[in-house]
């Protein structure tokens, strides 16, 4: 029996959440956030992990920046007018159809969309891992204010490391190499 804190594959699936172009500047080391969630997303493509992607207003913010969306060019984004990535039914909608039970969230801004997604995720009994080095906001006080806020609400705080690391699961994954590629490729905060 292992820990409920320890990822696995089943049942977990990779929430982007609003990293927009019209956003991006103006973000607390966007450079190294950007690059960690390129490598989570290119784990989940090796590994099979869903991924799942949200924008906030797009006509407002403007859509995913290129250096994502490029890694997922089919990939519809979920967009909606409310902070909550619940804001609509439509997030709720693929979740159920997913069969999913466990959100690894990441992206931007941390207080703004981020964190309510994260607190009615738990709300609605999804267990929840924030992914600290994958997430930013323009002010660096509000995305560690947001941070606390989540761990004292019950999500999980980790890192793109710890989430390849522990949804690999050992040596003996059939792309162990290529998934230790991209962990050596991770960037701090």
């Amino acid at each position: 029996m292992r820990h409920s804190d320890i990822l696995t594959r089943d049942g977990s699936v990779l929430l982007i959440c609003d990293v927009q172009k019209k956003c991006i500047k103006p973000i607390y080391k966007k450079e190294a956030m950007i690059n960690n969630i390129k490598s989570l997303v290119s784990f989940a493509g090796l590994t099979g992990l869903p991924v799942l992607l949200t924008e906030l207003s797009p006509q407002r913010f403007g859509t995913t920046i290129d250096e994502i969306k490029g890694l997922v060019p089919r990939l519809e984004a979920i967009k909606r007018t409310k902070y909550s990535c619940f804001g609509n039914e439509e997030l709720t909608l693929r979740l159920e159809s997913m069969n999913t039970n466990r959100l690894i969230v990441l992206g931007m801004e941390t207080h703004i969309s981020i964190c309510p997604t994260v607190l009615d995720a738990i709300t609605r009994g999804y267990s929840v891992h924030v992914v600290l080095n994958a997430t930013s906001a323009a002010r660096k006080v509000n995305w560690k204010v947001a941070i606390e806020k989540m761990r004292r609400a019950g999500a999980v705080i980790t890192t793109a490391d710890i989430v390849m690391h522990e949804l690999m699961g050992g040596t003996d994954h059939p792309k162990y190499e290529q998934c230790l590629e991209l962990t050596k490729k991770i960037s701090d905060l």
